[in-house]
């Protein structure tokens, strides 16, 4: 399993936000809201990668 850099966690970190902006632009569309979930899951799973001890 590829090991989670800084610089690998960053470039995620922002296509994420990217997601959750266009996200909250559309938050009267239909797919708004699922879009910010995504991108909030997204920075969860980044946390969550992090911290999980690899075996």
């Amino acid at each position: 399993m590829p090991e989670l850099t800084l610089e690998s966690a960053f470039v995620v970190a922002i296509v994420f936000a990217a997601i959750m902006t266009v996200g909250f632009a559309w938050r009267e569309r239909r797919w708004g809201p699922a879009l910010m979930m995504v991108g909030i899951v997204g920075f969860l799973a980044i946390i969550a990668y992090g911290i999980v001890p690899r075996f």
